[in-house]
């Protein structure tokens, strides 16, 4: 049997929909049919202000979940395409990143709650529920770079915002190196 349900979030929710807002994220298994089970959803700032995640300040993502549902186990399949907003770390003016996530995460059902692996957890046989809202938001955290900045113009010159780079260089200019660390420059290492 195909199961299939299609969630769409607005973005715009008062300050005490937060908690109303994740319960979208939780899937009631206990009652699903052995087979395969189709789930989207399109998230947008909301979604990671209620997880209070500061990272992000906007997205357009559009997130997949096909759950396959088998006697002793789930097999989660995420697929997030879209975009997040950040701000970049050089210049903090706004950024915006590719989000192209493949993920699949193993849900088995078992005497007590245990982490196997970073992809396989564990969950008691008397659970009905998983809440995959905090597996969404790892994902799409962890698949953005360390280091986030505005890539180069096709010009070569750099994509950040040139007057807060010019400001950058001159405080960067203005102030003496201790001669301290300036000998340790000259310090040679084989």
């Amino acid at each position: 049997m195909n199961h299939k349900n299609n969630f769409t979030f607005a973005p715009q929710f008062s300050k005490h929909c937060k908690v109303n807002y994740l319960k979208e994220f939780r899937i009631s298994f206990r009652g699903l049919s052995v087979g395969n089970h189709s789930y989207n959803w399109e998230i947008h700032k909301k979604f990671f202000e209620a997880l209070e995640n500061a990272d992000i300040e906007d997205s357009n993502l559009n997130v997949e979940l096909l759950l396959e549902k088998q006697d002793r186990m789930m097999i989660l399949n995420f697929i997030i395409r879209g975009e997040v907003q950040v701000l970049c770390d050089r210049c903090l003016e706004v950024l915006f990143l590719p989000v192209d996530i493949d993920e699949k995460y193993y849900v088995k059902f078992g005497p007590e709650k245990k982490e196997e692996s970073e992809n396989v957890i564990v969950i008691p046989e008397s659970e009905y529920q998983i809440d995959i809202s905090l597996l969404i938001n790892e994902y799409i955290t962890l698949s953005l770079p360390i280091r986030k900045v505005h890539a180069e113009n096709e010009d070569g010159s750099d994509g950040c915002n040139p007057e807060v780079i010019k400001k950058l260089d001159e405080l960067s200019e203005t102030k003496p190196i201790d001669p301290r660390w300036e000998k340790l420059r000259n310090i040679k290492f084989d």
